[in-house]
């Protein structure tokens, strides 16, 4: 009766399909070889993948040197280069999983900071309309990662995402060439949000009780409420918007009682 080890690399399969196939049939060899007792085994590994690869894989291995083929370490590099994750501009999820998968991809071999390492591997990771789009670039933001990263992101936008701080807006050519290809820059500059609206001028006045006479409103209160007066010292002093021509609600700045409404005439100062 054949084992469970046995049973397991009989399933083992990779034909090929993307990257996101790529890395999990790597994860599942080297698991293997390490229940194996043959993770060290360089050679050992490279047979069984030998055996595990259809389709695609398999005619992309036929076409390998002897010497890839047979060296699993090489092998395995080999296979991270040839299936790459693949962007097909789809959403702004998307696009930020491209860019933090190729910056990945870039540290693991070491060549972050290698610009022209970086374009290479990216260049052939555009499928469908972000293939379309990205032919259509200025040969400029191609060969820049730095440009191409930010052009990306803004191309997709992820709804409900931050602003994203657009650098490259300080460089009048770099905006230009992002908007000669096509690419909604301004859509991702803030607007200002519009200015407060000033305050109202307000007006002092007086209440003037009834139409002859000169009989205020006091602003002393009695038991009665607040009595009438023929000093304009002791008048009640209001607060008003002259630009308001409808009843409105007067303002009494000097006693606890905030405001009145009042549709009457009023008397300016």
């Amino acid at each position: 009766m054949a084992s469970n080890d046995q049973l397991e690399s009989e399933v083992l399969q990779f034909r090929g399909k993307d990257s996101q196939e790529c890395e999990e049939f790597i994860s599942a060899i080297t698991k293997h070889a390490y229940r194996q007792g043959k993770l060290r085994d360089d050679e050992w590994i490279a047979d069984l993948v030998a055996t595990c690869l259809t389709h695609d894989a398999l005619r992309w291995w036929s076409g390998l040197d002897k010497g890839t083929r047979e060296s699993w370490d090489t092998l395995r590099q080999a296979m991270f280069s040839r299936y790459q994750p693949k962007f097909y501009g789809k959403s702004g999820e998307e696009a930020e999983e491209f860019v933090h998968t190729v910056r990945q991809r870039a540290r693991d071999a070491g060549k972050q900071k290698d610009n022209d390492w970086i374009i290479t591997f990216v260049s052939d990771c555009f499928v469908g309309d972000a293939l379309r789009w990205h032919v259509s670039l200025d040969q400029s933001i191609q060969d820049d990662w730095k440009m191409l990263q930010v052009a990306i992101l803004v191309q997709w936008r992820r709804e409900g995402g931050i602003e994203l701080p657009l650098k490259l807006a300080e460089s009048p050519k770099s905006h230009s060439l992002i908007a000669d290809a096509g690419i909604n820059w301004d859509y991702r500059v803030p607007t200002p949000a519009p200015a407060a609206p000033a305050p109202p001028k307000l007006k002092k006045s007086r209440i003037r009780v009834g139409n002859t006479g000169t009989s205020y409103l006091s602003k002393t209160a009695n038991r009665d409420g607040l009595p009438l007066t023929s000093s304009a010292d002791d008048a009640l002093v209001v607060e008003y918007d002259p630009s308001v021509k409808v009843p409105q609600t007067l303002l009494i700045p000097d006693v606890r009682v905030f405001g009145i409404i009042f549709s009457g005439p009023l008397m300016p100062t």
